[in-house]
C-alpha cells in the first residue's frame, strides 16, 4: 500500500510539466501578430496671437 501511495505522489510531482524557471516572452511566439499600435496624429500649432492681444 506504501507503494502505491509513493508512486502517486511521485507521479503527481512529476506530471506538473514544469521544466525551468518561469519568464515572460518579449516577442510573441510564431504565427501571433502583436497589437497594431495606434497612428501617430500630429499636434496642431497654436493659434498665432494678433498684435493686440500680444500687449
Amino acid at each position: 500500500m506504501r507503494f502505491v501511495v509513493l508512486l502517486a505522489a511521485c507521479a503527481l510531482a512529476a506530471g506538473c510539466g514544469q521544466k525551468g524557471p518561469l519568464f515572460l516572452r518579449e516577442s510573441p511566439p510564431p504565427g501571433v501578430k502583436p497589437p497594431k499600435p495606434k497612428p501617430y496624429e500630429p499636434v496642431p500649432y497654436p493659434p498665432e496671437l494678433t498684435e493686440e492681444e500680444k500687449k
